[in-house]
């Protein structure tokens, strides 16, 4: 139905709930629609006599809890959510589902809002080095041959991640706080050990909010990084950036936004040239994500970047456009694992155009380098207990 369809049947419920307010099953659909639609007070009115006629029923309370925090009434949220934990005859998956709500309550309510993520395990790559698969190469425009350790390697890595999201809210009942989010990144070859990569990562600034709480935001940031290849200083980076965060509605949200890299790249026995690449990078975006079937747990997520870098070096200098799609689904975790939680599976498709400036003489002196890139993953995320799971990804890279 569409929303036209869905408000007709929903007045229709109502009028019978006026002759009836004991029809149960009304009152549930009644509920439903009017949540679909947005309208969350007549949706909690319409549970809440629900309740009425029967108390002994968990899931209705865990709605109500969870439309209570999406109107940011916390304390009746957690009161409903109170509620689920101590029946016990509650379900455990609407338990598991509850604990998942009552953290976010208490995050809510925090004056500093903290979270950290770590993901470490092991990858395998059938090209680690993104090398060629013949050893015939240019070189000044004429053929030449490529030494071996630069050819197509397969190889192992080993890697850790972990980020840290940090948000002090001032208060201010407008959502008006000081956002912070630091990322760190290891990776270590088994091989190709040029090739061992490590990443810190802080952007800090404000979130400002337009309008009233909940509404868009904007946040202006200072960023800075340090990058290592083989334990050797690589990269650094001074910028900043600005990206608003618009959530249309429950089921959409968009954030574009632009952000300025200035680079400062560094030589090493290793990389001989890599200073070449310094210079500034302009990086504009659109990331956008939202809601396709409650009922299926089916989403979708997208994001459209173009990117211009310039270079010390012109050959080095190039622009980028790219974009990527994902559709994540989420279900009920299988009988196997003996968990009530729930597992997502995302595909995803992604293409990068990258032409570069200008001809690079060493390479072919009469050719622009111009790079295409199609790529398509599969990634399924499962958690086994509480915020530990496992993460398994499949990816093919097209050049």
């Amino acid at each position: 139905m569409n929303d036209a369809e869905k408000r007709i049947a929903a007045d229709l419920l109502f009028k019978r709930l006026l002759l009836k307010p004991d029809d149960l099953d009304a009152g549930f659909k009644y509920a439903q629609i009017e949540t679909e639609l947005g309208d969350y007070e007549a949706a909690i009115g319409a549970l809440e006599r629900i309740l009425y006629y029967n108390q002994n029923l968990p899931r209705v309370k865990l709605q109500l809890g969870v439309l209570y925090f999406h109107l940011r009434s916390y304390e009746m949220a957690r009161n409903y959510f109170d509620a689920v934990l101590n029946a016990p005859d509650t379900p455990d998956d609407v338990r598991n589902e509850v604990q998942t709500y009552v953290a976010a309550v208490d995050k809510a309510v925090s004056v500093n809002q903290l979270s950290i993520y770590g993901q470490f395990g092991l990858a395998y790559q059938t090209n680690a080095n993104a090398g060629p698969n013949s050893p015939n190469v240019l070189a000044l425009g004429q053929n030449a041959l490529l030494s071996p350790q630069f050819q197509k390697t397969p190889d192992w890595n080993a890697f850790g991640l972990v980020t840290v999201h940090d948000f002090y809210d001032f208060q201010d009942q407008h959502g008006n706080g000081w956002e912070t989010d630091l990322i760190a990144y290891y990776s270590q070859q088994f091989k190709v050990t040029r090739l061992d990569l490590g990443l810190v990562e802080l952007r800090t600034g404000p979130r400002i909010g337009i309008g009233d709480y909940g509404g868009p935001s904007i946040h202006p940031y200072a960023i800075g990084n340090e990058l290592s290849l083989a334990g050797v200083n690589y990269l650094n980076t001074l910028g900043g950036g600005v990206s608003l965060n618009w959530p249309v509605n429950e089921n959409l949200t968009i954030t574009p936004g632009v952000e300025f890299r200035n680079r400062y790249f560094y030589n090493s026995a290793n990389y001989p040239t890599a200073a070449g690449q310094s210079g500034g990078q302009w990086i504009g975006y659109v990331f956008g994500s939202g809601l396709l079937s409650a009922q299926m747990g089916l989403g979708w997520q997208g994001r459209v970047s173009y990117t211009e870098s310039n270079a010390t070096y012109g050959p080095y200098a190039f622009h980028d456009f790219s974009v990527d799609v994902g559709l994540p689904y989420s279900f009920s975790a299988p009988a196997f694992a003996h968990t009530a939680s729930v597992w997502t599976l995302t595909p995803s498709a992604g293409f990068s155009y990258t032409p570069y400036a200008i001809p690079d003489p060493i390479v072919a002196p009469f050719t622009t380098r111009m790079d295409k890139q199609w790529r398509v993953a599969g990634t399924l995320d499962a958690t086994f207990f509480r915020n530990l799971g496992f993460t398994l990804q499949v990816q093919y890279l097209r050049t």
